[in-house]
């Protein structure tokens, strides 16, 4: 937008009206010249979402306008709500980081105003003591932590995340798939206490499928 008295491109919009077409009222910062000026607004475009929480998930959808890109790890209003986007899949199917609108296909997401829900595997010698419990999101699990759930006192040895197994290091909880340890009657002090976080009763197979290496 230019001024119509002496060509600058620095203005003020003062004042808008209008939907599919808006009428501006702009002042030009360098003459101080009041002018006004119609500009086509884009239509927004209704993208598939597939939103989840926890162990379900639905369909939406979000409406975005042509110009707007999207990110991995981006953040969305979802009818009210905010979900962080997971994936990006673009009009040619393939899985993307970022996009421009007008090329996306589908947006994967999760809601983040919830805690996050963990599982954990205690491995007593073949029987697996299972449990899911809500932390909060930005909650870390380190490989090493000694941990108490309920009247058991274990190490954690192995993380599963969404895209890998851990053995090292850690990760937080929003990532966070499941959790593996093992009890020890050397484990006295604990780092902290997860019992009163727990949401659900698990049953499982009597195997664990991380790797016991230290």
């Amino acid at each position: 937008m230019k001024c119509t008295v002496c060509g600058s491109e620095s203005c003020e919009i003062l004042k808008t009206k209008g939907k599919l077409t808006k009428e501006l009222l702009l002042k030009c910062n360098k003459c101080g010249n009041i002018f006004r000026e119609v500009v086509e607004v884009e239509k927004p475009i209704e993208i598939r979402v597939v939103v989840s929480e926890y162990e379900s998930s639905h369909k939406t959808s979000v409406k975005l306008y042509p110009d707007e890109f999207l990110e991995f790890e981006g953040v969305l209003d979802l009818d009210g709500r905010p979900a962080e986007i997971t994936s990006i899949e673009n009009n040619r199917s393939g899985r993307v980081m970022f996009a421009p609108v007008t090329e996306i296909d589908t947006i994967w997401a999760n809601y983040i105003d919830t805690p996050a829900r963990v599982g954990i595997s205690v491995d007593f010698g073949g029987k697996i003591l299972s449990r899911k419990v809500e932390v909060d999101r930005e909650f870390e699990f380190t490989i090493g932590d000694i941990v108490k759930i309920e009247n058991v006192i274990f190490k954690i040895r192995g993380i599963k995340t969404q895209d890998r197994k851990m053995r090292k290091g850690f990760a937080k909880a929003f990532v966070v798939k499941r959790v593996y340890g093992k009890p020890g009657d050397d484990l006295k002090r604990y780092k902290y206490d997860l019992t009163s976080k727990i949401v659900e009763v698990v049953t499982v197979p009597n195997v664990i499928d991380y790797d016991d290496e230290e």
